[in-house]
């Protein structure tokens, strides 16, 4: 029953984020907080997995009908769905997508049981502080080179603001307290919420308020749910197993995963059919979600989060008691996955082809009118949130003043990615220790 409360939790509020344009997982579940509060180490892992498979699913309406990415992996489907809906396909379009979400989600499952022997036999790797050096190292390479269009300086200067933010407090390399300023409360450290609400939701929701796009809404024929099967079986389905591969393997890709999976493929689905938006759209969004699952692995095996969102994630986890390097063995996190896991992705991406594409223009036609009013909701709630969170870690007027600090440098770095700097602001302990160690040895 709480596994079940969990995904239904979870689907619920990846269906509303993905229909919102510009919030993602990261922003779910920095709304979600309170609630997950509650939630012990399997409910989390389910609720993340139901959430990140919904928006893969509904983050396609607002992509088709409004030209605007529901999340940021939609890009393709912005460029090759409003093809669609300039047809008045649009349906049609969101339908495939449900289907082909629905086959790379089987497929990521599959290449999962067939390697996961071979994971369980070396992965006993990873548990030594040189691999999860390296591993550090390839993860903070990438926030230099890969996020702002590869500005390193700017990269370097969001890593670096994010690591000193994380030194505060306790540390991994010392028993003492330091650099608190003399506040007392600054002893356990910088408050994560305000860190995430002010650089991550804050310029999300100055860039919605400054969007002029005009939200016209087309026509739309409508398109039964066997005929999108139709469709895709005839069509579609070598492109969506294509897909679902490529986004498999670059999933891995700390920082990136999805991101690379749906852009990847879709390049690749381009160069081979330049003249079918229907193979190149299928191809990218397969590949969305056989990504999503691929980049759960590392953090479910190994314990490493490559994703802004599964950093919050992490952080949660290990709030509620979890530590995958206790284990003996990877075998025990693998049988977890299979057993306690994968049923609930499977029941969660059926959902998302039933929900995803009848859901559409009538709730985003309402979004589209009311987006101040929507903003202005977002924004009481991300207060409000901040002073309950602040109220019960007995440090309000701390939260209080890193949120309007945070929330005022976040608005100056809107048009900046600001992911390297929340990577480095839940990991800089946690690397500092790592790295310290690594040069003793």
């Amino acid at each position: 029953m709480e596994e079940l409360i969990a995904v239904s939790t979870g689907l619920i509020a990846g269906t509303i984020t993905g229909l919102v344009p510009g919030a993602g997982v990261t922003v779910a579940m920095v709304l979600a907080s309170p609630l997950l509060m509650s939630f012990d180490v399997i409910q989390l892992l389910l609720f993340y997995m139901s959430l990140a498979s919904m928006v893969q699913f509904t983050g396609t309406i607002p992509a088709v009908y409004l030209g605007v990415p529901g999340e940021t992996n939609s890009l393709p489907a912005v460029i090759e769905g409003t093809k669609f809906n300039r047809r008045k396909m649009a349906k049609l379009a969101i339908g495939v997508c449900a289907v082909g979400s629905v086959v790379g989600s089987v497929v990521a499952v599959a290449i999962t049981f067939g390697l996961v022997s071979l994971l369980a036999e070396h992965m006993t790797l990873f548990f030594s502080n040189a691999t999860k050096f390296y591993l550090y190292l390839f993860i903070i390479g990438f926030c230099l080179l890969v996020y702002n269009k590869k500005n390193i300086p700017v990269n370097l200067v969001l890593c670096l603001i994010g690591f000193a933010l994380s030194m505060p407090g306790e540390s991994d390399i010392s028993p003492d307290f330091r650099y608190t300023l003399g506040i007392d409360d600054l002893k356990f450290g910088v408050p994560l919420i305000p860190v995430l609400i002010g650089f991550l939701v804050v310029p999300t929701m100055a860039k919605m308020l400054g969007s002029t796009n005009s939200n016209v809404f087309l026509p739309s024929v409508n398109v039964s749910l066997c005929k999108v099967i139709h469709y895709f079986r005839r069509r579609l389905v070598l492109s969506s197993i294509r897909g679902s591969v490529v986004g498999y393997v670059c999933g891995f890709v700390p920082g990136v995963s999805t991101v690379l999976s749906t852009n990847a493929s879709y390049s690749l689905e381009k160069k081979l059919h330049p003249n079918s938006p229907g193979k190149q759209l299928v191809s990218s969004e397969t590949a969305n979600n056989s990504g999503q699952f691929a980049s759960m692995l590392p953090l479910l095996l190994i314990g490493i989060p490559i994703t802004g969102s599964e950093i919050v994630l992490y952080s949660m986890l290990v709030d509620a008691g979890w530590s995958p390097f206790q284990f003996d063995n990877v075998a025990s996190n693998a049988d977890m996955i299979f057993k306690q896991i994968v049923p609930w992705f499977v029941v969660a991406n059926i959902v998302g082809l039933i929900v995803a594409w009848p859901l559409a223009k009538q709730v985003l036609s309402l979004l589209a009118r009311d987006k101040k009013y929507m903003i202005a909701t977002l924004a009481l709630g991300m207060l409000i949130l901040n002073t309950y969170l602040g109220i019960i870690d007995y440090r309000v007027w701390l939260y209080t003043v890193c949120l309007v600090v945070f929330s005022g440098i976040g608005l100056l770095l809107k048009k900046h990615e600001t992911v390297p700097l929340v990577f480095m602001f839940i990991l800089g302990n946690d690397i500092e220790g790592v790295f310290f160690r690594q040069m003793l040895i």
